[in-house]
């Protein structure tokens, strides 16, 4: 056992899975940093090393996830309701999952060149990232509640705009489909990482309700 799971063990039982799900959430924002580094560079021989850095941020994430279920199943009273741990901790992992996924299919279709529409969302997913990690450490004390609506709403207009150049895309991929096989490979890669944004608004919608039961 490393040291830092050791230290976890050690603590309160109820107040660990605010750590638990903090080191989830900054699992996330490095991955989704990573990614946008990465799809930014234009080199398509760097996307097989990104799946593999992707693949180890999506084994951590896993990991958190078990423990935190795995604590849940062991711990009686829960700093707050064990739903919204389970909620918040599914949902956080998913979106390193659907990072991850996209690395995948940047391997399996052999993509070159990439959309600016991707660039576009992925920067918007690293900025949504952010706001989680800074929203899942605020739910220790739960004291700025306006700080939290704010970060809240930023998530959701973030989430906004990738739907926005998310559809924007789509129409562009169909008004002049001359490759039907690139035209599916495209839909894809951008529903993927849709619902990546997708995730992160779940994550603020849970902390918002989060916060509203306990303030």
């Amino acid at each position: 056992m490393s040291l830092n799971a050791l230290m976890r063990w050690l603590k309160p039982r109820e107040m660990i899975f605010f750590d638990l799900l903090e080191s989830a959430a900054a699992n996330t924002y490095q991955a989704s940093q990573l990614f946008d580094l990465e799809i930014r560079s234009g080199d398509p021989v760097r996307f097989a090393d990104l799946r593999r850095q992707m693949k180890d941020l999506e084994h951590t994430g896993d990991d958190l996830t078990r423990e935190i279920m795995d604590r849940l199943n062991h711990t009686f009273v829960t700093p707050i309701d064990r739903e919204d741990i389970m909620q918040l901790a599914h949902a956080i992992d998913d979106v390193v999952d659907k990072i991850y996924a996209i690395c995948e299919r940047l391997i399996l279709y052999r993509i070159g060149h990439v959309m600016p529409a991707v660039t576009e969302m992925s920067s918007l997913i690293v900025e949504g990232s952010g706001e989680i990690l800074h929203l899942i450490r605020s739910l220790r004390n739960m004291s700025n509640q306006k700080e939290i609506r704010d970060r809240i709403r930023r998530v959701h207009t973030l989430e906004n705009k990738a739907d926005s150049i998310y559809h924007a895309a789509l129409a562009q991929i169909f008004e002049d489909p001359k490759d039907a096989i690139e035209l599916i490979k495209w839909k894809e890669l951008l529903e993927q990482i849709e619902d990546a944004s997708d995730k992160l608004e779940l994550v603020a919608k849970v902390i918002g309700s989060t916060v509203m039961k306990n303030a």
